[in-house]
């Protein structure tokens, strides 16, 4: 659409007029500019809420109780492990240390498996194949150990005055034993290597 020349100078008029009557409410002037700061997501925040939820957890059994040699673990994420929790107390109340090698009897359902090379000297899997209980052995008291996997492979803390608040005693076969309980924000089987519980 052309202007004519008598049109043009009312049509500009108009046009700064309802700009200056505009300006108050968003243009010019610092009085009227709010500023905001939004957070960014960032991966040391979602570690930490995953600590808070406790994302993954291991189910642990050590032999015997006082100075442990003989190690059962079982990891995954938290939640999900709870279905097999009781299957792994059954487990552990079945161990038994003939001549100074572990053996078990496994819940009905869980398929006993060889070991692997390297410490691990068996396997047991859970009824519905997902995840898998190693048995290890290795030294270094119950301390050091349970330091490993809250530490090391669940990436929380731990020190001497958790020993108590994440393990309680097992009597299993002829034998005292302790069974650990353990939470943190890091996937255990994402380090790899054989103390790693859970489908590869």
């Amino acid at each position: 659409m052309a202007f004519s020349r008598q049109r043009f100078p009312h049509t500009l008029s108009a046009a700064l007029a309802a700009c200056v009557a505009l300006a108050p409410a968003g243009c010019g002037g610092g009085e009227g500019i709010s500023k905001y700061e939004v957070p960014k997501t960032t991966e040391p925040a979602r570690a930490a809420r995953s600590a808070e939820g406790g994302e993954y957890r291991i189910l642990g059994g050590m032999f015997p109780a006082d100075d442990p040699e003989w190690f059962f673990k079982l990891a995954g994420p938290a939640e999900a492990l709870n279905a097999y929790e009781a299957g792994f107390d059954q487990l552990l109340a079945s161990v038994t240390l003939a001549g100074g090698q572990p053996d078990f009897t496994p819940p009905e359902g869980w398929k006993r498996g060889p070991g692997r090379a390297g410490i691990v000297v068996a396997t047991i899997r859970t009824p519905d194949g997902k995840y898998e209980v190693t048995v290890t052995s290795s030294r270094g008291g119950v301390q050091e150990n349970l330091r490993r996997w809250a530490a090391d492979q669940l990436g929380g803390t731990f020190g001497p005055a958790d020993v108590p608040k994440v393990t309680r005693p097992v009597d299993a076969k002829g034998i005292k034993g302790l069974k650990a309980d353990l939470r943190g924000p890091n996937n255990p089987a994402a380090k790899g290597g054989p103390f790693m519980g859970g489908r590869r």
